[in-house]
């Protein structure tokens, strides 16, 4: 919980720790125990991060806007499950409905929906994995320094 600072009429000024939801709440004095106000600060000192230097957002410090940022990641996250969970269904129907096929024989169209490639289109597509696979074997090789396999 945080800590605020409070201010008597008996000129006590104390500090107590209180949720942050009864901030503003009048806390008993401890030395008269009568109410007494919170005292805001002369000034505050802080910093607000602007560069995001990682893969997450980072803490603002604004906790109303973190937690806003929290949830729109969330529901982005929600919704990419969601689009991929539906990818899964659909390709799994296509497969269902034409014995025989693989995953690896499945090309998505234009509109997002699903079909098995035919025979030639299958043909060109394993050449093309066979040429893409060579040119990525020879520049790892390229990339090795020299002396090392």
């Amino acid at each position: 919980m945080p800590i605020y600072d409070y201010q008597c009429e008996c000129g006590l000024r104390f500090e107590r720790s209180v949720k942050f939801d009864a901030r503003d709440k009048a806390q008993l004095c401890p030395s008269c125990d009568q109410p007494a106000e919170r005292l805001m600060p002369a000034s505050v000192n802080g910093v607000f991060v602007h560069e995001v230097t990682g893969p997450g957002p980072q803490n603002t410090g604004i906790s109303s806007l973190d937690a806003h940022i929290d949830r729109v990641i969330g529901q982005s996250a929600a919704q990419g499950w969601a689009a991929h969970e539906q990818r899964v269904t659909d390709k799994k129907e296509v497969l269902r409905n034409n014995p025989g096929a693989t995953g690896e024989s499945l090309s998505q169209e234009p509109d997002g929906s699903w079909r098995v490639l035919s025979g030639g289109e299958r043909g060109f597509q394993d050449r093309a994995q066979a040429i893409n696979k060579a040119a990525m074997d020879f520049l790892g090789k390229k990339k090795r320094p020299a002396g090392r396999a």
